[in-house]
């Protein structure tokens, strides 16, 4: 059994403890929350601490960090220090500094960033029409909801990860960040409300453009444009993945819906994880992939303008 640690039990959090529990080999024995009902959704024999080092100082082989992005940095480099392997919630770091000490972690440990949807079933079928149906021509998304509205991060480092996760995991190679906008922007509470169009060029001059919001009604949809087609994910859809029969279709456009296997993209991550824990193999196009989200984001932070 992988002996996990988990630090934090906020909304994501509690998804874990639900994902570790449907992962055969996994097992929770430790979790650092603050929150006084914390102990009542953990399994029976599962240790609540209320600091994150005694997670590390317990018998674990694995932590789980879903503590707010700013935090990230200081528990990882202490669990990797501690010799354990870890699974790290997107973000994986949000400063230049973050992104140094990262990238010098040294190459066998075992540590992972947890892009939801690039373990989403759907978003695996649409890579593999990928390699059938040959290089994109472009891709464009939109992603948003009524908040949430934090304080300690903005709209960019909350939603952005998730899109720029997909399209730089689609097409390799180098990222030109063309512009990177706040369209509008409204205050919630005190708290900035935005609307954000970034505008990539990826890899061999696929145009990418994002559009990330905290001012429209929830939703997401991802579209990458072939010579003949469009495949359109959407997570928030009955059939999350789609085909219609030209390039540049529209989110709203009917398709043809493409069958993929079941599965919570959580769980496959978590599953994943503990797989490479076992085999003591890092998973170093992962956490490659992380340090590059986090890249890209810190230039479109530069680039960032009012219009």
């Amino acid at each position: 059994m992988v002996r996990i640690g988990l630090v934090g039990v906020g909304r994501w959090g509690r998804n874990y403890i639900r994902s570790i529990g449907e992962v055969d080999g996994a097992v929770l024995v430790v979790v650092a929350s603050s929150n006084p009902e914390t102990a009542a959704i953990v399994p029976p024999d599962c240790q609540v601490v209320s600091n994150w080092q005694d997670v590390l100082n317990a018998d674990v082989d694995a932590v789980i960090i879903a503590t707010p992005p700013d935090t990230h940095l200081e528990i990882l480099l202490a669990a990797v220090a501690a010799e354990k392997a870890v699974l790290v919630e997107k973000p994986l770091v949000t400063s230049v500094t973050g992104l140094a000490a990262v990238r010098n972690i040294a190459t066998e440990a075992v540590v992972m960033v947890e892009h939801t949807h690039l373990f989403h079933p759907a978003f695996r079928a649409l890579k593999a029409e990928t390699v059938v149906r040959g290089p994109p021509l472009a891709i464009r998304s939109s992603a948003g909801n009524f908040g949430p509205y934090r304080r300690d991060v903005s709209v960019l480092w909350d939603w952005g990860p998730h899109d720029i996760a997909m399209a730089l995991d689609l097409v390799p190679g180098p990222v030109e960040v063309n512009a990177a906008r706040v369209v509008e922007r409204q205050y919630v509470d005190g708290v900035a409300a935005e609307r954000v169009h970034l505008s990539l060029t990826l890899g061999e001059g696929v145009a990418c453009k994002v559009a990330l919001s905290t001012l429209d009604a929830r939703h997401r949809w991802f579209a990458v444009d072939y010579h003949n087609c469009t495949l359109i994910y959407s997570d928030r859809e009955a059939q999350p993945l789609r085909l219609v029969g030209r390039p540049g279709a529209g989110s709203d456009d009917e398709g043809e819906g493409i069958p993929g296997p079941a599965g919570r993209p959580l769980t496959i991550a978590v599953s994943e994880f503990v797989a490479a824990v076992r085999g003591r193999k890092p998973p170093k196009e992962n956490l490659a992939l992380g340090c590059r989200v986090v890249d890209v984001i810190l230039q479109c932070e530069q680039e960032l303008t009012d219009e």
